[in-house]
């Protein structure tokens, strides 16, 4: 069955990434982008995470995770190859309402993590419910190259008319139709 998308502030929560190696770089590289309190514990941290932190001010921590390491996060990822530290990071979230990915272990999972195009304030997530992220991964890279053009410029334009004009349906077919020109030229 397919998964709900659901966007979520990140904006200054307080997010984990438990582990170090490529996998979590590959999650903390597209975490940045929405500006989380973010971070990473695990025994050995990847250079270019570290090159990361040095540009998007994550905390590091090389030291083997603690269960409590947990506590009061508003996310956490688990990129950690070791299956036995999964299910107990899995257990902990969700015994606690924390939002949990242990990746490539869908079961170990209270949400996915999508394939993501981010363009300024657009973003797309694309996911396969779990089952090919490669799948997802790949449809990402064809979409991209679809984006238009000044795709940037007419969302400021039609944030400025939501700002400024009075709800209703001629704001609403104003959008509409700036949208229409835009896609169809």
């Amino acid at each position: 069955m397919a998964y709900f998308p659901m966007f979520v502030n990140l904006n200054e929560r307080d997010c984990l990434v438990v582990g170090g190696g490529e996998v979590a770089l590959r999650k903390i590289e597209q975490l940045v982008k929405f500006s989380p309190k973010l971070r990473v514990i695990a025994p050995e941290i990847h250079s270019e995470i570290v090159d990361l932190a040095q540009k998007y001010s994550i905390i590091l921590e090389e030291r083997p995770y603690e269960i409590d390491d947990l506590t009061g996060r508003f996310l956490v990822i688990g990129a950690l190859d070791n299956l036995v530290e999964q299910e107990r990071i899995f257990n902990y979230c969700t015994e606690h309402h924390i939002p949990v990915n242990c990746v490539d272990s869908p079961l170990l999972c209270t949400f996915i993590f999508p394939a993501l195009i981010v363009h300024d304030d657009l973003c797309l997530g694309i996911n396969t419910s779990g089952r090919a992220p490669a799948v997802s991964s790949a449809l990402r890279r064809y979409l991209s190259k679809m984006i238009p053009k000044g795709i940037s410029e007419l969302i400021d334009k039609v944030d400025e008319i939501r700002q400024n004009e009075p709800v209703g349906k001629p704001r609403q077919d104003k959008i509409i139709g700036i949208c229409k020109d835009f896609f169809e030229k």
